[in-house]
């Protein structure tokens, strides 16, 4: 036993000279949450004379749910042909694009727009709040929409509203005067 006592003394007496004589410094503070980086700022081409068709093209980027293009000008009142090239090869990726008029709820379209199957995925008791839509595309289909630009200048959403695509798959129509 007194092997025992002795052994106990001497651990007690190797900690106590481990423990710091002065209190421990409070711990650094956490770093601060990384900023979110800033959106890029869109960059409009220069919209063609309004006598003229607005040719625009639009694809997707790879097999995500992005646009290539994600702002495109034209003139108020002016003719737009637009061509969704779907240049993506997963099945998933089936793709269309829509324009929005100002003011128009994109998530809620885009929540509406799940149940619209037989319709391209356009609602169509939101009708109203389209200025223009391509039909559905699958992977490497290409598929066109001619419409007249609204004669408001002014911003105007574009999605695609495949189930669940309006989410990220997003841009912007300028209409400039």
């Amino acid at each position: 036993m007194p092997s025992s006592r002795l052994l106990l003394a001497a651990l007690c007496l190797s900690l106590a000279a481990c423990a710091p004589d002065e209190p421990a410094a409070p711990a650094a503070p956490p770093p601060a949450p990384a900023a979110e980086p800033a959106e890029a700022a869109l960059t409009f081409p220069d919209p063609p004379p309004a006598d003229e068709t607005a040719e625009v093209s639009i694809t997707p980027v790879d097999n995500l749910m992005e646009y290539q293009e994600t702002a495109f000008a034209v003139r108020p009142g002016q003719t737009v042909h637009l061509t969704f090239v779907n240049t993506a090869d997963a099945e998933a990726m089936s793709h269309n694009v829509v324009v929005l008029a100002q003011g128009a709820d994109v998530d809620a379209f885009g929540q509406a727009a799940m149940a619209a199957a037989d319709t391209d995925y356009v609602p169509a008791d939101l009708a109203d709040q389209v200025i223009g839509h391509t039909p559905m595309s699958a992977p490497g289909e290409t598929v066109e929409v001619t419409f007249t630009a609204p004669t408001e200048p002014g911003d105007y959403t574009y999605v695609c509203t495949f189930p669940g695509h309006y989410v990220t798959m997003r841009g912007t129509m300028r209409v400039v005067a």
